[in-house]
């Protein structure tokens, strides 16, 4: 049914990735690295648009940890997202 939420995923029209993606990394923000925000963005990805995960760097880096923590915060900005819309996360 169109606009029905499930428990993994909302909507693309209910929400976008570079919505939420630019309301959480807003100008005066404290700065992340490239890699941390390209975690977030491939967690959004993830639930909105169900993109498989791509591991863009080598395990055991500090980029890989730096995406790994992004991709962390893309859940907790996707849980809130949802929340907000009475959907489950």
């Amino acid at each position: 049914m169109p606009g029905t939420t499930t428990p993994n995923h909302i909507s693309a029209a209910a929400l976008s990735v570079n919505q939420l993606y630019q309301t959480a990394f807003y100008t005066g923000r404290t700065p992340r690295s490239q890699e941390y925000k390209a975690g977030a963005r491939m967690a959004l990805e993830h639930r909105i648009e169900r993109k498989d995960f791509d591991m863009p760097y080598q395990v055991g880096t500090a980029a890989a940890d730096a995406f790994f923590a992004g991709i962390e915060e893309g859940k907790t900005i996707w849980r809130a997202a949802a929340a907000k819309m009475g959907g489950a996360a």
